[in-house]
């Protein structure tokens, strides 16, 4: 009879787990492998399987998956193993004493002991001495790996040797992806080119020669090999990659599309996008709002490299230009630094779009209005089931009309008549009514209703009288030298704002030496405080007066400006008739700033942009004379729309777009 083989002992029963921190570490998980298998050999064990978590940091048991597939496992009733078995105390987890002391409680609560291959334990009580020790000197050895980590990169950044040896910071990359519209170009220490790479969607890496010409491609996570010695620096990518960096500023600053709208218009002209599905399954290959609002608020694009912005370290963060430790390594790890603690290099690399434009994409962005009541738009105003507001709104004026009498938001309003016309549809009128009397009532406002037709049509002949002379001959002359006229009293605006931060920093310098000359140990505390609130208002002022120093404009940029302004109003007049309400409604944009209505008076008055399509800020108000109710009733019976359009004096106003 065949004898059967035995059970293994249930306290026989192994599995290993082996971790390795980068994939820079080849030997690594072998290694451990090998010396496991051999310690389950000596001693008499069954090995069932390996857990492996490959390039993954110990710093914390959250992410390492095969770690926790290894806890759940051990707390089964089913499980298969009674013994972990691991190369050293840092292979199961650089954690701290509290959390390591965790898992192997619950373990232990489960029947399961973890064995170390290399740390000679004796077996004994003592273990519980020496393993927490070691437990922190795994630990100890992460935070001080981070702070000299966190010196090097400070020293990369700031490295004033590299380069042609001129003293000025570098501004080197410091890893990871660049920014959509750039590439890196790698170089040696001593300035010798190397190669050019470019991310694709998909994930892949396109390495470049230095005419950009393909001569490899990387797989999805296939690493560079370059010497830690080489460098890279952020250079323009494609030009149709850079075109779509430039087309996104054009249209939040230029066309007053928000980030949902610029994205849409994307995804309709089928532009790529920086990462696709195949990248990773979180990204669904559609331009969306979060990305738009990224790009516009990263000061690279305007040439800067900007580091620190963010802290994802578990240890250490960076302040003052040096390490410091973090309170806590197991809240929040990606949190943002205050703006004290970023560290920028100016001009570290080509600009793709200047820093006028940059600084407009922030103001627009700072002063956007958010609460319903401000804007003007209230949920319950629907149109057939559905709230028409921005870039759909079936009323191309919205968002530009301002109550001349209590400062409201006038809205568009779709109302349905009571009686049916004889093929049995609604009669539907449509009207601009004042938004602080839908909101609020009669106690904030009066309605003062005005026909849609009646105001759109009296502000598009405005519009078009207005910019007629550019389009005449001799037009483009005219409009290139008031495209000049506008950047000088851009600059005169400059000159002034600098001026004026400039005498407030010196003011605050004044007393904060004065402070200094007087402080004494009875009123130290106080003083401190204060010094420390002046020197926080004096850094944003340095900050302030660093921007207004780079938002020179450039002659290319003045015959850029010119150039788009022409070719916008040459198909303007189509736009208005022929064009859809979303087009129209951008088309308006680019032209006007706002537009007061006076209700009660049927009187508006429009604040027309001097240039289309530039926010150089100059605007000329036009004074509009509505019809009266009568007169605009009468002319639709005679279907023809006349529209009374006044020209007075005009003047000019330096007032910035809100």
């Amino acid at each position: 009879m065949t004898q059967r083989p035995q059970k293994t002992p249930r306290k026989h029963r192994a599995v290993g787990y082996v971790r390795r921190s980068t994939d820079r570490q080849e030997q690594s998980i072998p290694d451990q492998k090998k010396a496991i298998e051999g310690y389950v050999t000596e001693h008499g064990l069954r090995l069932t399987r390996h857990y492996v978590d490959d390039a993954i940091s110990g710093t914390s048991a959250v992410g390492r998956r095969a770690f926790q597939q290894m806890i759940q496992d051990a707390q089964s009733p089913s499980r298969r193993f009674d013994l972990i078995v691991v190369y050293d105390v840092k292979r199961f987890g650089r954690v701290d004493n509290d959390e390591a002391g965790y898992y192997r409680h619950v373990l232990r609560t489960h029947g399961v002991e973890v064995c170390y291959v290399s740390e000679n334990f004796n077996g004994d009580s003592t273990d519980d001495l020496l393993r927490p020790v070691k437990q922190w000197q795994a630990r100890q050895e992460s935070k001080d790996l981070s702070k000299v980590t966190i010196r090097g990169l400070l020293s990369k950044l700031e490295d004033r040797n590299g380069g042609n040896g001129d003293g000025a910071a570098r501004g080197w990359w410091m890893g990871g992806v660049p920014p959509h519209g750039y590439d890196l170009r790698y170089e040696t220490i001593d300035g010798e080119f190397l190669l050019i790479v470019r991310y694709m969607p998909d994930g892949t890496k396109r390495i470049l020669d230095e005419k950009s010409n393909l001569t490899r491609t990387l797989a999805r996570g296939e690493s560079l090999n370059i010497s830690k010695r080489d460098r890279a620096k952020l250079v323009p990518s494609s030009p149709d990659r850079v075109q779509a960096i430039k087309l996104i500023f054009r249209m939040y600053t230029e066309q007053g599309k928000g980030f949902k709208s610029v994205a849409e218009s994307l995804n309709v002209d089928e532009i790529p996008t920086p990462r696709g599905p195949a990248w990773s399954h979180i990204y669904s290959g559609q331009w969306t709002d979060t990305t738009i609002r990224a790009i516009l608020v990263n000061p690279a694009y305007a040439g800067d490299l900007v580091w620190n912005r963010r802290t994802d370290a578990r240890f250490h963060r960076i302040q003052d230009g040096r390490a410091v430790e973090r309170e806590s390594a197991h809240g929040a790890r990606l949190v943002p630094n205050d703006e004290s603690d970023w560290i920028v290099v100016r001009d570290a690399h080509p600009a793709l779009i200047s820093r006028r434009v940059f600084e407009q994409a922030r103001e627009r962005r700072e002063s956007r209005i958010s609460s319903i009541e401000q804007r003007g738009s209230d949920p319950r105003l629907k149109t057939h089931g559905r709230t028409w507001q921005g870039q759909r709104s079936r009323f191309i004026l919205s968002g530009l009309l301002t109550c001349a009498k209590c400062g409201s938001r006038y809205q568009g309003v779709t109302r349905h008549k009571g009686k049916r016309r004889a093929d049995g549809s609604k009669v539907i009128s449509r009207s601009y009514g004042c938004g602080g009397h839908i909101t609020k009532g009669n106690a904030v406002c009066k309605m003062n209703p005005i026909p849609q037709d009646e105001l759109e049509g009296a502000v598009v002949n405005a519009v078009l009288e207005f910019y007629a002379p550019y389009l005449a001959k001799g037009g483009r002359r005219e409009l290139s030298e008031a495209v000049k006229e506008q950047i000088g009293t851009e600059g005169e605006h400059h000159e002034a704002a600098h001026a004026r931060a400039e005498a407030e920093r010196n003011r605050i310098t004044g007393i904060i030496n004065n402070l200094l000359d007087n402080i004494t140990p009875a009123n130290r505390e106080h003083v401190d405080d204060r010094l420390k609130e002046l020197t926080e208002q004096r850094r944003q002022l340095e900050s302030r007066l660093e921007e207004l120093d780079h938002l020179a404009v450039s002659q290319e940029e003045i015959k850029a400006v010119t150039g788009n302004a022409m070719k916008f109003l040459a198909g303007l007049e189509h736009t208005f008739h022929e064009g859809m309400p979303q087009e129209k409604l951008v088309a308006l944009r680019q032209c006007i700033q706002r537009v007061h209505i006076d209700g009660t008076a049927r009187q508006a008055q429009a604040a027309v942009r001097v240039v289309p399509c530039s926010n150089l800020g100059a605007i000329r108000q036009i004074d509009l004379s509505l019809e009266s109710a009568d007169t605009a009733g009468a002319s639709r019976n005679r279907g023809t729309q006349r529209t009374q359009l006044t020209l007075p004096t005009v003047t000019t106003s330096r007032e910035r777009p809100p």
